[in-house]
């Protein structure tokens, strides 16, 4: 594994390769989309973050348990969470900004509308209260409430290993049951329902990357062939339904979402073992070391250093991207398929030079004991050795 000042490079990789991918899918309508791992497979970048999510929060907040204790992780914890959202109300509020723009410009009242927007713009009054409260979430930009939850989960989980790993997996399974049994859930306002991301059945992936990274940090993830050969099996079986038998069979897809639990929202058991099976194959393989040392893979490692204001900023961009597809449409004879596709790539460059530029940034600033942020911001940038 590569290594930098005992920084953790291999899940810099991955982070960053997972930041790409949520903005390519976040630019709706793009061309590029369609290459995403979303099409191929039955879970998506929102598992892998997650699960880095847990794994990083254990890479630097477990060991220090002992010497810090738990109120000393849970009080970094709390201000990890109020970074977050102070980063989602700026994010949210600049892309309203930009959707009353875009509606100005081109009367596309779907920029008002689509994604959860009218309720913010049918009654602004309710609408930015329940954004403040959390309550209402942007669609696209529902992702860091998820992870202001999990942090604030953090603490709790490593808690419960601590006493026992077996009592932390039964209390964790325990919640994911209650959650899918639709007992545990967040609920939103003003519109009626719940949050996307039922934050008590996506903490099961997320203590599970906290179980890898504190068991298993200083070893490889043990090779076991039937493992291996049932992980692949999944993963093709995954890939055939995802496109219908590569096209052979029109309806398997349909049935899929009908007959297995690939449910999104409340992290449905076929996207949990998809994604585990995923996850198991990479690591034996050792993907991530193999393209890190790559100048792609120095790239995406930058990426994930720089975490947080990558995130955000694609976020915006994201936002931007759909409202200039909409006047493509409107307003020209340019496609805006291909409009989106030129701006995705565009904004993935744009996004490598933000990375670039904070680095060079770092690299001014004198060296301090203060932790870098990593992670989108959930937790300091990793350390130690991630399992492979």
């Amino acid at each position: 594994m590569h290594a930098s000042r005992g920084r953790n490079t291999v899940i810099d990789f991955w982070r960053g390769l997972v930041l790409v991918i949520i903005f390519v899918n976040h630019v709706p309508g793009n061309v590029l989309e369609h290459l995403t791992p979303r099409n191929y497979g039955f879970s998506d970048a929102a598992e892998a973050f997650v699960f880095i999510s847990g794994l990083s929060v254990a890479l630097v907040y477990y060991p220090k348990l002992p010497q810090s204790g738990i109120l000393g992780i849970a009080r970094r914890c709390v201000r990890r969470s109020f970074e977050l959202y102070r980063t989602h109300l700026v994010m949210t509020g600049i892309a309203i900004a930009l959707f009353s723009v875009g509606y100005v410009l081109s009367d596309d009242v779907g920029l008002l509308e689509a994604h959860g927007r009218g309720a913010v713009f049918d009654d602004t009054a309710r609408g930015i209260t329940g954004v403040l409260l959390l309550g209402h979430q942007l669609g696209y930009f529902n992702i860091l409430p998820l992870y202001i939850a999990l942090m604030l989960w953090a603490p709790v989980a490593m808690v419960l290993m601590r006493i026992h790993v077996v009592f932390a997996a039964v209390v964790s399974l325990s919640l994911y049951a209650l959650a899918r049994s639709d007992v545990l859930a967040l609920p939103s306002w003003p519109e009626p329902g719940r949050w996307f991301f039922n934050p008590f059945a996506w903490q099961l992936l997320f203590t599970l990357g906290i179980f890898t990274g504190a068991l298993l940090s200083e070893k490889r993830v043990p090779y076991r062939r039937p493992a291996f050969l049932a992980s692949i099996a999944i993963l093709v079986a995954s890939l055939v339904t995802m496109t219908n038998a590569f096209g052979l069979a029109p309806n398997l897809l349909w049935s899929a979402f009908v007959n297995i639990d690939i449910i999104k929202s409340d992290l449905g058991l076929g996207r949990l073992i998809h994604f585990l099976a995923l996850a198991y194959v990479v690591t034996q393989l050792r993907l991530g070391e193999a393209l890190q040392g790559t100048v792609f893979g120095a790239e995406l490692s930058r990426l994930g250093r720089n975490a947080l204001p990558v995130f955000a900023v694609g976020s915006i961009l994201s936002a931007f991207g759909e409202v200039t597809m909409t006047l493509a449409a409107v307003k020209s004879s340019a496609s805006p398929h291909i409009v989106g596709m030129v701006f995705t790539v565009f904004g993935i460059l744009g996004l490598l030079l933000l990375a670039r530029y904070l680095e060079w940034k770092k690299k001014g600033s004198p060296a301090s004991g203060q932790e870098r942020t990593g992670e989108i911001g959930l937790v300091p940038a990793s350390s130690g050795r991630l399992p492979r």
